[in-house]
């Protein structure tokens, strides 16, 4: 079953425990510094998803999200705010948490304030994901399946008066006919495959705008009328994925990989299923494979060299990134300037 802002609060809702601490007053100052600094890191990452699955955002900016040493924590705070994914009172909340990280980092001790302010910003965020996952997108235009008009009949006065016939049939009439037959038998299976398509195509303009619940559908008819297609697989996949629902997701990228074995699509899904999951080096093997089958998708690339980061490999995802085609290093360098190249932001 889904829940609102889906794998979006995910490691908002792993810190439930941090987050009840807080609530009912830490046994000592210590574990209230903890429990503080898991919830602040808990919320960024949170934020960091939220972005990631915005469809208005760039698909450069949305793979650089999740990495730190890529979007610093106020990068990303601007971004949503400019995109109206969150209001200013979080963007004020979240910046503030940002200098009791910095000072609870350096070792000062905690007050009940920070608790109090990781709290207030925790509860915040959920409200707001979970309204804007409420808030209905305006549908895409329809499809049209309406049938060409009809032909204009031509009056009978224009037509020549027929001259008799012979009783036998000339054989070019049965070409005629046979012609004819053919035409009628091709329209038909232009419009059955239009038909199909249709679900298909309407299910990824629904996806496209962010209407996941009504996107499902589609991807589910479709798949069950083409059940050696894996698009719809894939498709439902991502929306399992962001929906909270990664047991559903791996099953449809299980049935992906059966029908299409070599889709680097697939294992590119496959790799951000373990990213959310937190299982930064379970998902370095696809992301692998999907660089291997589409080398010239810098998209594989940038979520190759985060994984490899994420996970501590930091000398792997150096190699990586000299192997990457040209305009991935420039992204990857451009994303974190001269001045934060070689030390990772907090």
């Amino acid at each position: 079953m889904s829940v609102p802002g889906g794998s979006v609060l995910q490691p908002l809702r792993a810190a439930s425990d941090a987050l009840r601490m807080l609530r009912q007053g830490p046994p000592d100052p210590e574990a209230a510094r903890a429990a503080t600094l898991r919830v602040i890191d808990a919320i960024e990452a949170s934020l960091r998803r939220l972005l990631r699955d915005d469809p208005d955002a760039s698909i450069e900016l949305r793979l650089r999200a999740l990495a730190p040493d890529e979007l610093a924590p106020e990068q990303v705070v601007a971004e949503l705010r400019q995109r109206d994914r969150i209001g200013i009172e979080s963007a004020a909340y979240f910046h503030e948490l940002l200098g009791i990280r910095r000072r609870l980092a350096e070792g000062s001790p905690g007050t009940p304030r920070d608790a109090e302010t990781a709290l207030r910003a925790a509860e915040r965020l959920e409200r707001e994901v979970a309204d804007a996952a409420a808030r209905p997108v305006a549908p895409p235009p329809p499809v049209s399946e309406a049938p060409p008009p009809p032909l204009e009949e031509t009056p009978e006065a224009e037509y020549p008066a027929p001259e008799p016939v012979s009783r036998g049939v000339p054989p070019w009439l049965w070409a005629v006919a046979a012609l004819g037959l053919l035409l009628v038998v091709l329209l038909g299976v232009w419009l059955s495959l239009g038909r199909r398509d249709s679900s298909l195509e309407e299910g990824i303009a629904l996806f496209r705008s962010g209407e996941l619940a009504r996107a499902e559908p589609h991807f589910q008819r479709h798949a069950q009328a083409n059940p050696r297609d894996a698009t719809p697989r894939l498709y439902l996949a991502r929306i399992y994925r962001r929906t909270g629902e990664p047991d559903s997701a791996a099953a449809e990228l299980r049935r992906a990989l059966d029908l299409a074995p070599e889709d680097a699509g697939v294992y590119r899904e496959l790799g951000l299923l373990f990213l959310d999951l937190g299982q930064n080096e379970p998902a370095i093997r696809p992301l692998r494979r999907a660089v291997e089958l589409d080398p010239d998708n810098a998209e594989g690339w940038i979520m190759l060299i985060q994984a490899l980061r994420l996970a501590g490999q930091q000398g792997a995802a150096q190699r990586v990134l000299a192997q990457a085609p040209a305009e991935v290093r420039a992204l990857l360098q451009s994303a974190r300037g001269p001045e934060s190249r070689g030390s990772a932001p907090r």
